[in-house]
């Protein structure tokens, strides 16, 4: 659940949002630039300019009803003429243009002009477009900006309005993300709040299906700790009786040595028994490993664990139990898990090496237990893991195919890194690093 959503990340619904409505002004605004840009460009260049060449060609259907026709002198258009080419009687400034269009510097100006020549005659038209652009100023560009305005303030009204609508899903999304699984009862997901009036049909069903989910994940947590604490109870009588009746008969002297074995056998299983059913209650009371800060001495609970298992499952002595400690470690965790954890790993190497030597190697922040037992291939490996699971070879040998299971789940409860490493006719070697007490 953690992971379902980052809300307010880089990659959140509202970042979204303001960079659809960033890039739509943008966009909008460039669009605009281009377009006034390209209107300027058709009004000067083809409109205009069309209309000098009109208003030329209406004065020579003039001029040639009319010698004495005058040019055009209007507020925003003066012509001149030059007969027979004749110059003297045009503007010093604009003698020198020919024909075509161009600007000129004309009465502290820069006017647009066009010269024409026809029967030897020669036409300066000049058009100051100042007031044409004031009107298109005004009779365009405002218009077009108070347009912009306006699309602007309704993607913005839109923008506030998706907030608003995606706010219950964006709330809902950052509790779920600030809820933590591992550390706070499901109870304490509290999303009813969100289900109000003007929740949209989407979220409120989201909520819902929520709901159902968790009251599913509560019901079947529930039903799981029921069970495993009830069958662990029930498993401490009956073994309680066998391991009681086994010590009586261990007693016995008149026992043979195969009779003996096979009592001592009842023991050994007994025992590991009990450790499994612990091992069990201890996972099913599901404890948060941040509450526990009483640390524990690792090297005394590997001495420990090692006399207990060298008398329990290595009566024979076919195996060598050696403790190599190079650090003192102290971790912060229930005694009890880390004794689990350490010896299930040592009894199964005593289990699954037939002669050879077992070393525990206690390190600043781990500790290593080497086997020189027939090991397994990187296929078996992960198959090992599963619960009730063992090789071919392992067969014929005493466990249940809990102890490498039970361990992996241990360590992910308490944040403990496991590492296997195993090769055929070699042997194996399982590291557990600790997180190391300060």
């Amino acid at each position: 659940m953690n992971t379902l959503s980052k809300a307010l990340s880089s990659t959140g619904i509202y970042s979204k949002l303001v960079r659809v409505f960033a890039l739509q002004v943008l966009f909008i605004s460039i669009i605009t630039v281009l377009g006034v840009y390209a209107a300027t460009n058709v009004v000067e260049k083809v409109l205009v300019r069309q209309a000098l060449e009109g208003e030329a060609d209406h004065f020579w259907a003039l001029h040639d009803q009319n010698p004495d026709q005058a040019t055009p002198n209007t507020d925003n258009l003066e012509g001149f003429l030059a007969p027979n080419l004749d110059l003297s009687q045009i503007p010093q400034a604009i003698r020198t243009i020919e024909p075509g269009f161009g600007r000129v510097e004309f009465r502290n100006r820069n006017p647009l002009i066009y010269v024409e020549d026809r029967n030897n005659h020669r036409l300066f038209l000049i058009f100051d477009e100042q007031s044409v652009s004031q009107l298109g100023f005004y009779f365009g560009v405002v218009p077009l900006s108070l347009a912009l305005i306006v699309i602007y303030i309704s993607a913005w009204f839109a923008y506030r309005q998706s907030r608003k609508t995606l706010s219950p899903m964006v709330s809902l999304a950052n509790i779920v993300r600030q809820f933590n699984v591992e550390k706070q009862d499901l109870d304490a997901l509290e999303i009813d709040h969100l289900n109000t009036i003007n929740t949209d049909d989407e979220v409120r069903t989201l909520i819902d299906a929520l709901n159902i989910f968790t009251d599913r994940i509560r019901e079947l947590v529930t039903r799981e700790r029921q069970f495993t604490r009830d069958a662990s109870h029930e498993l401490r009588t009956p073994l309680t009786v066998i391991q009681g009746s086994a010590e009586l008969l261990a007693r016995d002297k008149t026992l043979n040595d195969k009779q003996d074995q096979s009592v001592q056998r009842i023991l050994n299983t007994c025992k590991d028994m009990n450790s499994l059913v612990e091992t069990l209650l201890l996972l099913a009371r599901g404890e948060d490993p941040s509450q526990i800060t009483e640390p524990v001495i690792v090297n005394d609970v590997v001495t420990l664990l090692v006399e207990q298992i060298d008398r329990s499952h290595n009566q024979d002595k076919h195996v060598s139990l050696k403790i190599s400690s190079n650090n003192l470690l102290s971790v912060s965790a229930p005694s009890q898990a880390i004794g689990m954890v350490l010896g299930n790993l040592i009894r199964n190497a005593c289990n699954y090496t037939q002669d050879g030597q077992i070393d525990i190697i206690i390190n600043k922040d781990s500790v290593t237990v080497t086997d020189t037992g027939h090991g397994m291939s990187a296929e078996e490996l992960p198959d090992l893991i599963k619960p009730f699971e063992r090789s071919a070879d392992q067969a014929d040998t005493s466990g249940y195919g809990l102890g490498l299971d039970i361990v992996k789940r241990l360590c992910e409860r308490f944040g403990w890194q496991l590492n296997i490493d195993s090769s055929v006719d070699v042997g194996t070697s399982v590291r557990v690093k600790f997180i190391a007490a300060l």
